[in-house]
């Protein structure tokens, strides 16, 4: 298969080439060129700036390739241009949104065809997600263009540039740090691992079913934030101390140690539970390769072989939140 990346030099993009390289593809990266990235020997690489429709135009006029893998594609006018230019010059495009597309509902799990949220309260990212997704089906519906749509939750693993998700929890834990956590941690999170992710983007193309489908990529199982430490601590022989802080005081705290970010202490959602199911995708084929022990423990290892446990990390954020958490009481 004569493969396009768009956006291969870091997390899922990087993993997603390497794992297209292992099954003996030939792959071509597009991406600005200003993240150099470990791309394995014998991928091309193409440089084009996606925020400028004329530059992606010209490096992929005339090109064909059998699928097309959009890592990097936020907004439609990022989208439209590709789109564009390989219609009738790809077998199958494979778009990366987001889980964080589904509307906040009351049944569990979360399935395919639940609604979106389109309401005013969405955010920039799942809002452009969504219109991204609206230009390929609509693409699909008129035309015929090979879309496929691949929406994961939280994307853990190595190589993860959020570092102060799941590493940031690694570096509290190894430093005897306690963990802040809104609520009463009690809310289902459900995550995948960065390689079952880039598994289900080469599950797609052939399948004929596909194109015009929206898959969720999620692990077997959810879990409780509390239980998602508890894992962690295990996996790491150490004790987790969590100070849980109700959901009011929590948004007061937050308004009051500003410009403190909420993501610098706490980066998940805790509002309310997140649970998909992976079914419609295991229909394709597809099934995960790690449970969440084994991927956080696979992480964990890694996250140690690359020295990041002896890596200075900044987490002044949460001594202050301490702080004022000791003078509230």
């Amino acid at each position: 298969m004569d493969a396009l990346v768009l956006g291969g030099t870091r997390f899922v993009g990087l993993h997603l080439v390497q794992l297209l390289r292992d099954q003996g593809h030939r792959v071509t990266v597009l991406n600005r060129g200003q993240t150099q990235g470990a791309l394995p020997v014998g991928v091309d690489r193409i440089v084009a700036d996606r925020s400028n429709p004329v530059e992606v135009v010209a490096v992929l006029r005339g090109r064909q390739f059998d699928a097309a893998f959009d890592i990097s594609g936020y907004t439609p006018a990022e989208v439209r241009p590709v789109v564009n230019t390989l219609d009738g010059n790809v077998g199958a495009y494979v778009f990366c949104s987001t889980a964080a597309v589904y509307a906040a509902g009351d049944v569990a799990p979360i399935r395919e065809d639940s609604p979106l949220n389109r309401g005013d309260e969405a955010g920039t990212y799942s809002g452009d997600k969504i219109l991204c997704e609206d230009l390929l089906l609509e693409a699909f519906g008129q035309r015929g263009f090979p879309a496929t749509i691949i929406r994961p939750p939280y994307v853990y693993g190595p190589n993860d540039h959020l570092v102060q998700r799941l590493f940031g929890i690694f570096a509290r834990l190894s430093q005897g740090r306690k963990i802040i956590v809104p609520g009463e941690g009690m809310m289902l999170i459900h995550s995948v691992h960065v390689d079952d992710l880039a598994s289900a983007f080469t599950a797609v193309p052939g399948r004929s079913e596909a194109p015009g489908q929206a898959y969720s990529v999620v692990g077997q199982e959810a879990i409780t934030f509390n239980g998602f430490l508890s894992v962690i601590a295990s996996i790491m022989s150490v004790n987790a101390e969590i100070v849980h802080v109700g959901a009011r005081e929590y948004e007061t705290m937050l308004e009051e140690i500003a410009p403190i970010q909420a993501e610098e202490i706490f980066d998940y959602a805790w509002r309310q539970s997140h649970v998909y199911t992976n079914e419609k995708l295991r229909q394709l084929g597809w099934t995960p390769l790690y449970d969440l022990h084994d991927g956080v423990e696979m992480t964990y290892r890694w996250w140690l072989e690359q020295g990041m446990d002896r890596e200075p990390r900044d987490i002044a954020a949460d001594d202050v939140a301490l702080a004022w958490l000791a003078d509230r009481t």
